[in-house]
């Protein structure tokens, strides 16, 4: 029994301390602006450039058996790179964030991303 109950404290163990990584960016990403839901004009000071709609994004980190032992910095800096890495993916410079989806066990946002004809840097 003292066997069985060992091999499962190290497995949940293991599997707890796996489960703190944060989600990184991805190496050579190139910028995204990220316009949170209660910016009001996107686009003025960039006077007016072009865009295309390129589709959803949700950014998520965190889990039910994690969330204690990562700080909600680091889950929120973790969904911000989720965000970065699938914008990149998509060939996105700009995600229209919406309000942030109130979980208790992660950080998640959600929002469209577009391709404007400037430069985010």
């Amino acid at each position: 029994m003292a066997t069985m109950t060992k091999t499962t404290l190290t497995l949940l163990l293991c599997v707890m301390s796996a489960s703190c990584t944060v989600i990184q960016k991805q190496p050579g990403t190139e910028p995204v602006r990220l316009v949170f839901y209660n910016e009001l004009n996107i686009v003025a000071e960039d006077k007016n450039p072009t865009c295309r709609y390129l589709g959803e994004i949700v950014g998520s980190e965190g889990h039910w058996y994690s969330y204690l032992f990562v700080s909600n910095t680091d889950l929120t800096h973790g969904a911000m790179n989720d965000i970065h890495n699938k914008a990149n993916e998509l060939g996105a410079n700009v995600v229209y964030l919406n309000d942030q989806i109130p979980f208790s066990t992660s950080v998640t946002f959600y929002g469209q991303a577009y391709n404007c004809d400037y430069d985010t840097r």
